[in-house]
Parts: structure tokens; sequence; C-alpha cells
């Protein structure tokens, strides 16, 4: 039986610190960030939709953890593995960090894995000017 059969992979969502609030004398001022996101190549056809680009950004990392991951040695319970990754303003992977985890191997190995993404052909942005950009990836591993 592969692995692939015995794990399941969820990226429920990837965050994206869109929107920021100011509070000043009881006045409250919403402001919307126009943030793009790193663009893979395999993404680089979709021009301008960001729900697209979205959507692709995150079928290429799931995609690459189901092809990448391996079941530790030694792992024997299920549960979730947080990780952050950041990408400079040319779009290169600088950090990938283990926010929280249930367990060492497990931790390891996602680590191990998003560590191997390609850069970003496209860097993201904030109000039109390059910008780093923080990602938060959950990983679960399933028997």
């Amino acid at each position: 039986m592969t692995f692939r059969s015995l794990f399941i992979l969820a990226i429920a969502s990837i965050s994206l610190n869109a929107m920021a609030q100011s509070d000043a004398d009881s006045i409250h001022l919403s402001i919307k960030l126009e943030q793009t996101i790193p663009v893979f190549e395999s993404c680089a056809h979709i021009d301008g939709d960001q729900s697209e680009q979205q959507v692709c950004f995150n079928r290429f990392v799931m995609n690459h953890l189901m092809n990448e991951i391996q079941w530790p040695d030694g792992l024997v319970e299920n549960g979730k593995v947080y990780v952050e990754i950041l990408f400079d303003e040319v779009g290169k992977i600088t950090s990938v960090e283990s926010l929280r985890s249930y367990n060492d191997l497990a931790r390891d190995e996602a680590l191990r894995v998003l560590r191997t993404l390609p850069d970003a052909v496209q860097p993201g942005t904030t109000q039109g000017k390059v910008a780093p950009f923080k990602c938060t990836i959950p990983v679960m591993f399933t028997r």
C-alpha cells in the first residue's frame, strides 16, 4: 500500500493578512491592503485574478507535499504540523519554520518537504510594490 493512500493532506487555508485596522479617537478606519501572492511557474499563466492565483498556489503546494512527503519511521500517531513559509522580495523562500507540531518526526518531515518547494517566479506585492509574503501551511498526517 502506498503512502499516498495512508496519508491525508489538509491545506485548509493559507493565511493572508489582507486587512489592517486602525483606531484613533473612536473613529474606526478600515484599510484594505492590496496584496498579491508569490507566483509559481505553473501558475504564471493566470493573469490578474487573485482568487484563481490563490487556488493555483494552494494546489501547487498540496501537490508538492503529496508527491514528496514520506511517512517517518517511528511515527505512530496522527496529527497536524503548522509550517510558516516566508518568501522574500524576489520570490525566494528564505524561511521555513514550524509554528506548532504534535510530533518531532512529523515536524521534521513537513519542514524537509516544504524546504524543497521551488522559489516563485514572481514575488508577492503589497500596494503594488514587491514585498515579503508569509503564509502558514497545515500538514496533516493520518494513517
